[in-house]
């Protein structure tokens, strides 16, 4: 006799389906209900901005130009974005911004070096940074000891490429100088005339600066104050030899 085996009873499929279905989308909402709860919190906002390295901009210059302030979106601008905000402010050199949850953005700020001072027109001093752009000292603070621009034009080329030129020149280099001003010739159009605090007077060009400051420093070191010519050739004559006709120039 031949037994028949009854059928197994099939899965009902569509119904765990439809039960997976509807834990991913209760999952998916409170997932979302989470979002929007931490975005409507102080979690999200920022708490904190920590401005450093300002020496001549004010931090409200730079919270101004950040854009954001404290409350406002954490997450948005991005990092980046928030940094090339403050690099359009023309005495920023270089920045970092970078922000530390919760809350926190940190602004780094390098600022151009000072390379000289001079009068801003209004009785009062500027520093003059290594870009050309004046900047106004902290209150309270001292000037840096930089050589004083004179007879200089705020829109004058050569001005700034003398500001630039300072500023690749090493801090002992231009310890020295006192004061500088323009003297163009027809041959040597950014011919400078430079005043050392040792007593020198020196001519020489903007271009050829960074090539001459290693001669006139040993010069400043090893002879008496006079007269120090710096262009196409050098040569240099004492004080003291300039009173005397009966001695020569003499090449340093």
């Amino acid at each position: 006799m031949i037994e028949r085996i009854p059928a197994l009873p099939r899965e009902r499929t569509g119904t765990r389906r439809r039960g997976g279905k509807l834990l991913w989308i209760v999952v998916a909402l409170f997932v979302a209900v989470l979002i929007v709860l931490f975005f409507r919190s102080s979690l999200s906002r920022i708490s904190v901005i920590e401005i450093q390295g300002l020496s001549y901009l004010k931090r409200d210059q730079v919270e101004a130009q950040l854009g954001v302030g404290i409350g406002d979106s954490f997450f948005m601008p991005a990092s980046d974005k928030l940094a090339q905000r403050v690099k359009r402010l023309p005495q920023i050199k270089d920045v970092r911004v970078a922000k530390h949850f919760p809350g926190k953005l940190k602004v780094a700020v390098q600022e151009y070096e000072p390379v000289a001072i001079e009068m801003d027109g209004k009785g009062g001093v500027a520093v003059v940074l290594a870009n050309g752009i004046g900047a106004q000292p902290a209150a309270g603070s001292a000037l840096p000891a930089k050589p004083v621009l004179t007879g200089w034009s705020k829109d004058d080329p050569e001005r700034a490429a003398l500001c630039r030129a300072l500023g690749g020149l090493p801090a002992g280099g231009i310890a020295d100088f006192s004061e500088i001003s323009p003297d163009p010739s027809s041959a040597y159009p950014d011919r400078i005339r430079i005043f050392t605090r040792s007593g020198f007077d020196v001519l020489t060009t903007v271009g050829k600066l960074k090539d001459k400051i290693t001669i006139l420093g040993e010069l400043v070191e090893n002879r008496e104050p006079g007269t120090v010519v710096l262009l196409d050739s050098d040569t240099y004559s004492p004080y003291s030899a300039q009173t005397d006709p009966s001695v020569d120039e003499e090449a340093p």
